[in-house]
């Protein structure tokens, strides 16, 4: 009997254990996810008054990307933004870029910035304000970089250019003006000395 008792253990362990993974797969099984019709592009969520922060490696906010209302496609991983601004902290002089719309691309890493697209530099001693106004831009926030294939105007101080393209790098403190380039460029006269 007990030789008897000594051969059904290993089959009722084995049962047990089989009956201990079915349960362990239908605890641990996720729901059958929602798939996307990827030929409708239509929002999957929305943000209101949204606000991302960015830090670098020292825990500095680099930028601030604020916006009225945040929309995401899941078709395609985009996302629309209205009335977006973007501030860039980490510079000796901010720098606010804003429209009225903007298409961020899958990534994140590109931004295309539409209607009414206005830049300002704060004033610094010595330096008058500096603005630019365009109808798009295109901005790399993590690279602090920015082109526009459309017309722009920049203004500092008295000085007025205008140009049919640029590229700028805000790390490097770089803009190329393209095309056809107009201005009138004002100097500061130095004041006279006491």
């Amino acid at each position: 009997m007990r030789n008897r008792g000594l051969s059904l253990f290993p089959a009722i362990v084995l049962t047990l254990l089989a009956g201990v993974s079915v349960w362990l797969d239908r605890v641990t099984r996720q729901e059958e996810t929602v798939k996307v019709d990827k030929t409708l592009h239509e929002p999957d969520f929305t943000a209101d008054k949204l606000t991302l922060r960015r830090y670098d490696l020292t825990g500095k906010t680099q930028y601030i990307l604020i916006a009225d209302r945040m929309i995401h496609y899941g078709d395609d991983e985009s996302t629309e933004l209205i009335r977006p601004r973007l501030d860039y902290l980490n510079r000796p002089e901010p720098v606010r870029i804003e429209s009225n719309f903007a298409t961020v691309a899958k990534d994140g890493e590109t931004v295309v910035l539409t209607d009414n697209v206005f830049l300002k530099r704060a004033a610094q001693p010595g330096k008058p304000e500096a603005t630019l106004r365009t109808e798009r831009m295109t901005v790399w926030p993590d690279d602090e970089k920015m082109r526009s294939d459309a017309p722009v105007t920049l203004t500092q101080g008295k000085t007025v250019v205008t140009a049919e393209r640029m590229e700028s790098d805000n790390i490097v403190g770089s803009i190329r003006l393209q095309g056809q380039v107009r201005g009138t460029l004002h100097r500061n006269s130095p004041t006279p000395k006491p």
